[in-house]
């Protein structure tokens, strides 16, 4: 029997996600002029996170070659997800600009922009560790005020929750995490906590 299941506490509201990302910008706008880049790399690595459900090691791994941006269509591939499965993962146009923006600040930056180079690059040209990431993200946590409790890998349950509830199409929601079985995914179909006090509101009207 699979005990397996998500609870409240393992991902963040809209409200949340929102403030992650604001808290981020704003603190990446204060480095604009400068040659500093940790507020500008945790800013695309929470809107990555937020917004593709992607694992920490499925990030820390992008290439620039994995990031497929066009008028047609955005996708970042993940050559090697969970069991080395390989999958095409589509984003919206609000994160491929984001990306678009990122990789051309990494040209100014000096860092490398041919497919193999890592889209996140750590000290000395290679890529992030998952710990480097995850220490990343902690920061964020602390600058945006919220619990501890979450980390990086809260991101990912946030997307499944919200793609699922917005889209209700829960095979997409499967091809876009990498689950092996669908069942999986189902432990997502939720409500998203802002409706549930809605839902238990009702009761008295």
């Amino acid at each position: 029997m699979n005990k397996y299941r998500i609870t409240r506490d393992m991902f963040f509201s809209k409200v949340q996600a929102r403030k992650l990302l604001t808290c981020c910008e704003a603190l990446a706008k204060l480095e604009r002029d400068s040659g500093i880049t940790t507020w500008r790399v945790r800013h695309i690595l929470t809107h990555i996170a937020l917004h593709s459900g992607l694992r920490v090691s499925e990030i820390a791994n992008l290439c620039l070659g994995d990031v497929l941006l066009s008028t047609q269509e955005n996708v970042l591939i993940v050559q090697r997800g969970k069991g080395g499965k390989r999958r095409d993962v589509y984003i919206d146009t609000g994160l491929a600009n984001h990306i678009k923006k990122f990789i051309k600040h990494k040209k100014q930056w000096g860092h490398g922009t041919s497919a193999g180079d890592p889209l996140l690059r750590g000290r000395g040209g290679t890529p992030y560790t998952t710990t480097a990431l995850y220490l990343a993200f902690k920061a964020v946590l602390r600058e945006a005020g919220l619990p501890s409790r979450y980390s990086i890998h809260s991101c990912r349950h946030t997307y499944a929750t919200m793609l699922l509830a917005k889209t209700n199409n829960i095979r997409f929601v499967q091809k876009q995490l990498g689950h092996a079985s669908i069942s999986m995914t189902a432990h997502y179909a939720d409500v998203l906590p802002e409706a549930n006090q809605r839902l238990a509101e009702s009761l008295i009207k």
